[in-house]
């Protein structure tokens, strides 16, 4: 469609003009409203009082058709906004929060280019989007109004848009410090581009390890895997576990992981809670318990307990239940609780000096770091946790891809170093940590 008018086409007449632009509906007679002396007319006539509630919204026009200078576009300016008209795009009008975000970013001239729809009404009934030449504007009551384009927006589309896991933009695309690529916020979680960007081999590993049906087990473990949560934002694979650790205690010599922290998806551990947050798929793992001492009838390992999904595990307890507990459940806003009653394979057995410490007991909030516009980081979680002294524990994010080859493939979630193992008697304390992704992931605990 064509927007002719004689004071553009000068010396043109109008029938060269429509020979040289090409064809478009006969425009209508100019018109003028609200009696202040501005006339209106084609193809911006035919937006104004033709496309329903345009008219209403924008009120009485304040200036006459004003040439725009790329692609020989033209626009008028009415009470509460505006209409553009270009030969690839056609007229829309353009007004509100959303007309604001596109002109921060440079109207016409900018990124998203002209607009090629007027604003569409969405299926929630809440939100509004609209359709520019370089990508799409969407707003909602609680989120405003975010451009989304490019990559991050092919990704977002196979999501399902705002109807998907993702939800609504909350935030403009962000350049993240030290890193090519870029990065934006949605309601649900992060959506990530990087032009460098590569697979996360530790995100492989430890979906293999925990995720995948039939994965293999170290002799004497228990797996199992399952769909437990809702779809949500890819933040990677998020991990969970509780081990003995190497700190020069003899008793922890004999019964231990043997391993300080470590960021390997395999690194050995008593019992490994894995989480999927993109598929809702949970993993748990729980290892036998082996006695490092020659000297003792009791030296050598033991199969795991019996591995039990069951609310039980949220309860806190001394007894030794010949099983492994756990609990997983969704706390809003892409959080989950984790609860963890683990039992030593060696309860039972005659003569073990440690049988009647009770069990491994915890209870894990994890829940998404805010939109940190500091740090532009927006991937983390925040981690609280209530929990026995003993032993020690590590959170681990790993994503599914990778700024570049050179990143960190762990991301540092929480860390908590165990007291002594007959602290499995004494009150729990608790562990928070409120911070983005670092290296540093101490906990700060009270009790």
């Amino acid at each position: 469609m064509i927007r002719a008018r004689a004071s553009q086409l000068l010396a043109l007449t109008a029938s060269s003009a429509l020979l040289l632009l090409g064809v478009q509906a006969a425009p209508a007679s100019a018109q003028v409203f609200c009696n202040e002396g501005h006339s209106v007319d084609g193809a911006i006539w035919t937006e104004y009082t033709q496309t329903p509630g345009v008219q209403a919204s924008l009120g009485c026009p304040k200036s006459d058709e004003i040439p725009v200078s790329k692609g020989g576009g033209a626009r008028q300016v009415f009470e509460h906004g505006s209409i553009y008209w270009s030969p690839n795009s056609g007229a829309h009008a353009i007004w509100g929060l959303i007309g604001d975000k596109w002109g921060q970013l440079g109207w016409e001239g900018g990124s998203l280019g002209y607009p090629t729809s007027d604003e569409v009404r969405l299926p929630d009934g809440k939100g509004v989007r609209q359709v520019f030449q370089g990508g799409s504007v969407y707003w909602s009551p609680d989120t405003g109004a975010h451009p989304v384009w490019g990559r991050i927006g092919e990704r977002w589309g196979q999501a399902q848009w705002e109807t998907g896991r993702y939800g609504y933009p909350i935030s403009d695309e962000v350049q993240v410090p030290g890193v090519k690529g870029v990065s934006q916020m949605f309601k649900h979680g992060p959506i990530a581009w990087s032009p460098e960007e590569t697979p996360n081999p530790q995100y492989v590993q430890a979906r293999d390890l925990y995720l995948t049906p039939n994965s293999s087990t170290r002799e004497g473990g228990l797996q199992e895997a399952a769909n437990l949560l809702p779809l949500g934002g890819d933040r990677g694979i998020v991990v969970v576990r509780g081990y003995i650790a190497t700190d020069n205690n003899p008793v922890n010599d004999i019964i231990g992981n043997h391993r300080q922290w470590s960021t390997d998806p395999a690194a050995e551990s008593k019992v490994t809670v894995a989480w999927d947050t993109e598929t809702g798929r949970v993993g748990v793992y729980v290892e036998h318990s082996c006695v490092h001492d020659p000297s003792s009838t009791l030296n050598g390992c033991r199969d795991a307990k019996p591995l039990v999904r069951t609310a039980h595990a949220e309860v806190v307890q001394d007894d030794p239940i010949p099983q492994n507990e756990y609990w997983v459940e969704p706390t809003g806003g892409g959080g989950i609780k984790v609860s963890i009653s683990a039992v030593n394979s060696f309860v039972g057995v005659t003569g073990y000096q440690f049988g009647d410490l009770g069990r491994i007991n915890a209870t894990w909030y994890l829940t998404p770091h805010g939109y940190d516009d500091k740090n532009k980081s927006f991937t983390g979680f925040d981690i609280t946790t209530t929990k026995d002294k003993f032993p020690s524990w590590e959170v681990l994010r790993y994503p599914r891809l990778l700024d570049n080859a050179d990143a960190p493939q762990a991301k540092w979630q929480g860390a908590v170093w165990q007291t002594h193992v007959r602290d499995l008697q004494s009150p729990q304390h608790t562990c928070t940590r409120n911070t983005p992704d670092s290296q540093d992931a101490t906990m700060a605990c009270t009790g």
